[in-house]
């Protein structure tokens, strides 16, 4: 029988994520019939849809390395990563389209 993790580690910040606390994110929005995905925390994910319109995310931001390079993704990576807790970014607001 397979062990299954109960952990995983997300795609964007590389914290190690409890699977409740865990998502998979379309690289391209899957409004727009996007296949691919990456395990990210909550948090990340949340944070990559405040930041990106659909538009963005399906042109120009629809690989991982393409939003790891983003400026505004490098400073939120390096304060998300000193972040113990999780979840704590569901509360804000989306970005207005």
């Amino acid at each position: 029988m397979k062990e299954v993790s109960e952990t995983i580690n997300c795609s964007i910040c590389a914290r190690v994520t409890p699977l409740k606390y865990s998502e998979r994110h379309h690289l391209t929005p899957y409004c727009k019939k996007g296949k691919l995905t990456v395990l990210v925390c909550i948090d990340c994910g949340n944070q990559i849809h405040k930041l990106f319109t659909i538009s963005e995310l399906t042109h120009q931001y629809n690989t991982l390395e393409t939003l790891l390079n983003h400026p505004s993704v490098q400073t939120w990576v390096c304060w998300i990563r000193k972040r113990k807790e999780f979840g704590f970014c569901m509360k804000g607001k989306k970005r207005k389209l």
